[in-house]
């Protein structure tokens, strides 16, 4: 599925922040052959360089699923992030649950918080900006028109809940016209945080809808 002629299939990001330290045998044996999946060994080790320079915690390749998802762990962060095609990534999160519970764990109880990261990609809109500005009104614009010497208007837009983004429970869509094609597409972000697995799962199911919602509301006639 996709609303852009720039993509055949749309992306996402689904993060697992768990409580405590897993241990690495214990995701091989989740992420293995057994459960359909393509296990990434470790590296060998080589020689410490006389200067290393590291950005961030090292993410280790735990395994591949399907024809574009990756499966990584951050053990510092205590993190599992799953990347790939949408329809893919939901498939392996809505069997996590059965892994972990086969090893007797329960995954619901070991979850902090998962955070959803839909980076910005392409919608197709006819007349992008025009729809935007016929949507998105900013009271009291004039006065900044008149102060800047030039009749500014709204050009993206950002919606969230709550108001601030400081908790473990929070929802943003931000729309961004294509800066080199301002009237044919639009970039949209969605990120979804929640101290729920299971609302994580059910969002990426309605991700679609959102896009969807979201070409429709943009193309709708503005007269």
């Amino acid at each position: 599925m996709s609303y852009s002629k720039l993509v055949e299939r749309y992306t996402v990001r689904f993060a697992i922040f768990f409580t405590l330290f897993l241990p690495e045998g214990m995701l091989r044996k989740i992420f293995s052959e057994k459960n359909n999946f393509r296990p990434i060994l470790p590296p060998p080790p080589t020689p410490p360089p006389v200067v290393e320079i590291t950005v961030g915690p090292p993410r280790m390749s735990i395994a591949e699923y399907s024809t574009a998802t990756k499966i990584e762990y951050v053990p510092e962060r205590f993190l599992i992030e799953i990347a790939g095609p949408i329809e893919e990534v939901s498939e392996v999160v809505k069997r996590l649950p059965s892994f972990f519970d086969e090893l007797d764990y329960d995954l619901n109880k070991m979850v902090r918080y998962i955070e959803i990261n839909f980076t910005p990609q392409p919608i197709d809109i006819k007349d992008a900006v025009k729809n935007i500005r016929s949507k998105v009104i900013f009271k009291g614009i004039e006065h900044l028109s008149k102060l800047v010497g030039a009749d500014v208007n709204v050009y993206s837009f950002s919606l969230s809940f709550p108001e601030t983004p400081l908790t473990l429970n929070w929802f943003q869509i931000s729309v961004e016209p294509d800066v080199n094609s301002p009237s044919a597409r639009v970039y949209v972000r969605l990120i979804k945080r929640s101290e729920r697995f299971d609302e994580g799962v059910n969002f990426l199911d309605i991700i679609p809808k959102v896009l969807t919602i979201i070409k429709e509301l943009l193309e709708e006639s503005h007269d």
